[in-house]
Formats: structure tokens, sequence, C-alpha cells
């Protein structure tokens, strides 16, 4: 399938994890990105390591033969940007896939179902839940899951999970990876819920069923949501972090931040109090340990990674990375 990807302003931004997370990750061919901030670049310009994929300022620009158009944001509350309609149009109109992992569901959406009807155009919600969902009920507590849980939104748990999941498959181990957002899921999950559409009575369980579909390889990895403390989204993390009965956590931690994201005024907790806090809230349903820390590099250098490595390592004995940046390969030796 040839993928273009709609995320004006947030490519290289905060708001834009799930069109760097397909851009990067995504099995099919990425053949377009749409982004007026940096039209006329190619997407190495911005990654260096990544593909080469065009930009281009609208869809009008790009070459009609790809098959799907990806909504490449995750804005708090999922609203589509009124701006972005008549693009979203235009890829209907054309008979392309539409794939989304908005709350607003473009499937429900009046003038777009009639476009899709006409043209015989897809939509993909990616974000609406199974209906057949179940409350935890304790059967995936032997399950051998490792959750990568975080200090904030955006701080790389789902590039983290990924980067770990392939290394184990590099190295001939049995591995899964069960998504718990809709960028996880459009990069190849194993299994895939987005989690914070699910009634709350059902997180857990919903996690839970999904690591024990995976229940017989030799290691899952389970992508986290959010933060414990997270004003808005802490239920979700609790959720994941239960559901999936994690016995060891990678926490994932943008050193640069002092707020959460959004959220000026509710202070990221220290590091050590998060690693606390999340052991505290894991000891009775798991009891999981944090084995590492995962860094969130991207508005940092090379030498600030370094030393802020050496900084976790010795004051808190965790082996400490930059996956995205440096490869997991040292990082999975020293945690596993």
């Amino acid at each position: 399938m040839r993928v273009v990807i709609l995320a004006h302003d947030a490519f290289a931004g905060f708001g834009g994890k799930t069109a760097r997370g397909v851009y990067f990750y995504s099995p099919h061919e990425i053949v377009g990105i749409i982004d007026r901030s940096n039209a006329g670049k190619n997407a190495r310009d911005i990654f260096p390591k990544g593909r080469d994929v065009p930009i281009y300022a609208h869809i009008s620009q790009v070459p009609e033969d790809y098959d799907a158009l990806v909504i490449g944001v995750a804005p708090i509350g999922g609203k589509l940007p009124k701006e972005w309609r008549e693009e979203v149009k235009i890829a209907l109109k054309n008979g392309k896939m539409v794939i989304s992992g908005l709350h607003d569901f473009i499937s429900e959406d009046e003038e777009f179902k009639k476009i899709a009807e006409k043209s015989g155009a897809k939509i993909w919600d990616v974000r609406k839940p199974p209906k057949d969902l179940k409350v935890a009920d304790g059967s995936g507590r032997d399950a051998p899951t490792v959750l990568v849980a975080g200090t904030d939104c955006s701080v790389g748990k789902m590039i983290t999970a990924v980067e770990m999941h392939k290394e184990a498959l590099r190295r001939g181990i049995s591995s899964g990876f069960i998504a718990t957002g809709q960028t996880g899921i459009l990069v190849g999950a194993d299994y895939g819920v987005v989690i914070d559409r699910v009634p709350g009575d059902f997180m857990a369980g919903t996690v839970e069923d999904m690591v024990n579909k995976v229940k017989d390889r030799d290691i899952i990895f389970v992508e986290g949501q959010g933060d414990l403390t997270h004003p808005a989204y802490s239920g979700v993390t609790l959720g994941i972090l239960h559901g999936s009965y994690a016995k060891k956590i990678i926490l994932a931690h943008d050193p640069t931040r002092k707020w959460h994201e959004g959220y000026e005024g509710y202070t990221i907790l220290p590091l050590e109090k998060s690693i606390e806090l999340y052991e505290e809230l894991a000891s009775p349903v798991s009891g999981g340990k944090v084995v590492g820390i995962s860094i969130d590099g991207e508005n940092m250098s090379d030498e600030e990674i370094m030393k802020f490595k050496e900084k976790v390592e010795s004051e808190l004995g965790l082996p400490a990375e930059d996956v995205l940046r440096f490869g997991a390969k040292k990082f999975f030796d020293r945690i596993f």
C-alpha cells in the first residue's frame, strides 16, 4: 500500500507522533507527507536517518498514485482541524482510503460518509473499540510482559516498545508487541486496541485479553499511554499498568520538560518519584519493577543525552538510552 501522511505544522513537532510513527515504522511505502510548514523539503532534511519522502504543502500537489491518506496528528481532544476537511474530502472523492486515529470518527461524519459512498472510498477509524469487551479476571498474570510507560504523553513509549520488540526478534527471541494507541496499531502490532476509547471498567481487561493472545511468546512488549500523574490521562495509564501485569517496566522520559505538555502548572514528577509511584501501584497486581529509562532526546544534543545517561545510571542505578538516536542493542543487553 502506498501511503500519504497528513500532518500540517506537526510532522516535526508536538502532536505529530502518529505522523512520525507511521513515517519511521509503517511496513507500507510512504510516498508523501503533507505539511505546509516544511513544504518543499524532504523528510530526510528533518530526520536524516529516515525515509526519502517529499513534503507537500497541500494534497492537491501529491501525485494521485497513492492508496491511503493517514491523518497523522493526535491533538488534545482528538478533533479533526476544520481547515483539514477539504483535503480529506479530496482524498475521499478520489476513492482513496482514509485512515484516522482521531476521537472524531470520520466514518460517522455525514459529509464524509456521502462522499465515500459515492466514490467507493473506505474509511478506517482506528480508534473505534471492539464490541466484545471484557473485565480483567487475572488470567494474564503469568504473562512475560514488559510495559513501556512514561512520565508524560509523547515521550517515546511506542517507539521504545517497537525498537525493543524488533531487537528481540533480531536475536531470535519469540517476541510480541501489544499496541494501546492508534500509532502502534498502524505500524503493525500483533494486537492493538486504542485504550482511551474503552469504557473504564474494561480497560484493564482489554489489555489482558490482548496479552493472553500472545501469552506463548518468550517476551511481550506492551505500549503504555500518558502518565500516572497526568491531569487528564492518568486513568488510562493505570488501566494499562494493571491489565498488562507488567513484570518489568521501562520508563520513557523527556528530561527537558517541566510541565505535562499542554498542561502548564502540572509538574512532571522527578524521575525517582515516578519510579516509586509506578512500582507502588504495580505492587499488588504484578510486582513490576522499573528496569530502565528510555530517553526522549528530541530536544537534546548528543552530549546532553550522554550527561543525562550518566546521571541516571549513577544516581538511580538503572540503564538509560535514547533508542531512536542510538539504537536498542546495548539497552536491551543491559535490561535483559
